[in-house]
């Protein structure tokens, strides 16, 4: 019907409009003509299309609209174990601009947790009351399970992973300490239980290193079921530039039972190593490294040649072995008499 309505419409302003100029008529009187028409024409065509949408948008349309669930308030002592559907599809019937501003702005729908088994048909369509002309006519899915479970905290270690490329002469001082170097998380017990640690997925990978570090790195949680404490942690290391140094060490025995000596040839080692710059004049009076062999060792061995073990006992300095030789020693038992 409105069809029909809009095309006579149509028909009867085109029968308005002249085309071209009849011979022995004025040119510039059918121009001024011509301009009207069009204007006319113009004017007729915008109520027509008005008229048509008029009658159109009081019909009745079907859509289909995702609309988000969002969880309603759930006892302080108790936790979803199970993620719930982000989005509910919900088709709607009714006039046309009702129907246009919930396409295009649809509204979020809370979900009542109070009970292990929720219908969203009957939530929605509550819902929905508010919204004039536009009905509820299906729900998918129309229900859903909600597992609560006792929630509990944990405090668990923070582990990241880096990749750490020094410019050549430079290193690391000590190692690089993460703050917090601990996180808490909180949820449901079947859900935090099973964590020892939170690792950061991510490597932290840093090259051309020369100066301190200092870094901050976002925790991300990607688990909706759970919270956690922190957003971001830092790492810091100190960084400073090496020198090398080196040292001769006599050879000790450890663990040699009573009456039994044992001698190395040669006697000693000549371990280097790599010290930072502003440690190098400390350290010059100092023997930072023992050596040893254990009388374990010895009694294993039948090629009469041994590797001694290094132990670094100046622990305060960040030193850090480059080479030592010999690499083996013979050795000689002597029994006192």
């Amino acid at each position: 019907m409105a069809d029909n309505s809009y095309q006579n419409i149509k028909e009867r302003i085109l029968s308005y409009v002249k085309k071209g100029t009849k011979p022995g008529e004025d040119d510039d009187g059918n121009k001024i003509v011509t301009k009207e028409s069009a204007l006319v024409f113009v004017f007729a065509y915008l109520i027509a299309i008005s008229l048509w949408f008029a009658v159109n948008l009081n019909g009745i349309f079907n859509i289909s609209v995702n609309m988000p669930l969002e969880i309603g308030d759930i006892p302080a002592d108790l936790a979803l174990t199970d993620n719930l559907p982000e989005y509910v599809e919900v088709s709607l019937s009714g006039t046309a601009l009702p129907l246009i501003n919930l396409y295009n702005n649809p509204p979020t729908i809370p979900i009542d947790v109070d009970e292990s088994e929720v219908n969203l048909f009957n939530q929605i369509r509550q819902q929905m009351n508010s919204y004039q002309e536009v009905e509820v006519s299906k729900v998918e899915p129309i229900l859903i399970s909600v597992n609560l479970e006792q929630k509990i905290t944990k405090k668990v270690p923070i582990k990241l992973n880096w990749d750490l490329s020094f410019e050549p002469r430079f290193g690391l001082i000590s190692n690089p300490m993460i703050s917090p170097d601990s996180i808490t998380i909180t949820g449901a017990a079947s859900q935090i239980a099973p964590i020892t640690e939170w690792a950061i997925n991510d490597t932290l990978k840093l090259s051309g290193i020369k100066d301190d570090i200092s870094q901050v790195i976002p925790v991300t949680n990607t688990n909706p079921l759970m919270e956690v404490s922190l957003d971001e942690i830092s790492l810091t290391a100190d960084v400073s530039e090496f020198t090398e140094n080196e040292v001769s060490v006599y050879i000790r025995t450890r663990n040699l039972p009573r009456g039994q000596n044992i001698t190395y040839n040669p006697s000693s080692i000549v371990i280097k190593y790599d010290v930072p710059l502003e440690q190098f004049s400390e350290i010059q009076n100092e023997t930072p490294y023992v050596v040893y062999v254990p009388y374990r060792k010895i009694q294993e061995d039948q090629t009469g040649f041994v590797t001694p073990d290094i132990e670094l006992v100046a622990t305060k300095y960040a030193l850090k072995i480059r080479s030592f030789q010999p690499k083996a020693v013979a050795y000689f038992s002597v029994v006192d008499q």
